[in-house]
């Protein structure tokens, strides 16, 4: 993602009516005039907004006629993270395991658990990690997975995030 990019996500959920109809989009999905109604706004007023929304990438719009209806496309916490992703570009040799192209620009931490290796920590980072090629999450391991074409490798960390807080109220027994 572009600088001009990131800074465009960053300034969509700057705003609070935005973040408040992406948290009603969250959801179900709105037609223009609903969220609209539901946020206290005119109608051009949230157009606006979902146009912003849009041009990040965050929303979407499907038309049915004269009928907008509006629908999110990526978690937006997700795609504020995507804007400090790190990237490189490195020269391999063909055959080369995703873990020798990861060492070339990190420092790697791997754990032995059974009989399979998993990497604990990239630059000091723990984390459960899992890792993509070519925008598709591999069955194998980081030292089985070999490279025989130019492709993306795209790490990720999973990371426990707060979605959901119940507070559960005992009845009192009668």
């Amino acid at each position: 993602m572009s600088q001009k990019g990131n800074n465009d996500v960053f300034k969509a959920l700057a705003n609070t009516k935005r973040r408040m109809m992406l948290d009603l989009l969250l959801s179900e999905n709105y037609h223009i005039t609903g969220l609209a109604k539901k946020l206290g706004i005119s109608v051009p007023v949230a157009t606006r907004h979902v146009k912003i929304l849009e041009e990040c990438g965050i929303v979407k719009r499907k038309k049915y006629g004269r009928t907008h209806i509006i629908s999110i496309c990526v978690d937006p916490p997700q795609k504020a993270a995507e804007a400090f992703l790190q990237t490189y570009t490195v020269d391999v040799a063909k055959g080369s395991s995703v873990l020798d192209v990861l060492q070339k620009v990190s420092s790697v931490k791997m754990k032995r658990i059974g009989n399979n290796e998993f990497v604990a920590s990239i630059d000091g980072k723990e984390g459960l990690y899992i890792y993509e090629v070519d925008g598709v999450i591999s069955d194998k391991t980081i030292t089985e997975m070999q490279l025989n074409k130019n492709t993306v490798i795209r790490w990720k960390r999973l990371i426990p995030a707060s979605e959901r807080e119940i507070t559960v109220k005992i009845k009192p027994t009668p």
